[in-house]
């Protein structure tokens, strides 16, 4: 598929964010602007809520990031993302954030096996199951969410995971993090 041809295929929300944060213009960009965009290893879009904002409207959708298949950092805050499936063909990513959106599930994160920074607080999520098999995570701030067991964290994290911020969670059980922290052997950290 061509690049006129993703390009085209966007929703509107996607072309003028990618105009605004990345083109510099809202027109359709001509073909070596299509290539640095689609080559692009990092991309930042803050919300209109968010201290140093970089966009003035929020985004409803990760649908326009699976395209750049190259990324391997995405900042994505301060908007009104709820699902982050798109996210799955993301194989090169190493660093995301996504913190204040409305984000209910990680599931779309789980074969991103380069994953090494995820901030995440702030949102709704209430499972941290997709985390899984991303033991080369360094860094998770999961704090402000709806968590209420750890379940997903395992010793196979407790090697590289040096930052953990899991607290506050209102329904997060003290059993859970004394289980993570004494038997994985992974610090719960409290913002």
């Amino acid at each position: 598929m061509s690049d006129t041809t993703v390009w085209n295929g966007l929703e509107q929300q996607w072309k003028d964010a990618f105009g605004t944060t990345i083109l510099g213009h809202t027109n359709t960009p001509d073909a070596l602007e299509m290539e640095r965009l689609f080559s692009s290893k990092v991309i930042r879009m803050a919300g209109p809520r968010a201290p140093y904002p970089n966009m003035t409207f929020e985004l409803t959708n990760l649908s326009g990031i699976e395209h750049l298949q190259d990324l391997e950092i995405l900042v994505v805050t301060h908007h009104q993302v709820s699902n982050i499936k798109p996210l799955q063909v993301l194989q090169k990513l190493k660093s995301l954030f996504l913190f204040n959106n409305e984000i209910e599930s990680l599931e779309g994160i789980e074969e991103l096996a380069d994953l090494e920074q995820l901030y995440v607080q702030s949102n709704k999520i209430s499972s941290l199951k997709p985390l899984q098999k991303l033991t080369r995570l360094k860094e998770a701030y999961v704090n402000n969410n709806l968590i209420a067991s750890l379940e997903g964290l395992t010793e196979a994290h407790a090697d590289t995971l040096e930052v953990f911020f899991c607290k506050p969670n209102e329904a997060l059980k003290q059993k859970e993090i004394i289980y993570a922290e004494n038997q994985l052997g992974i610090k719960c950290r409290s913002i």
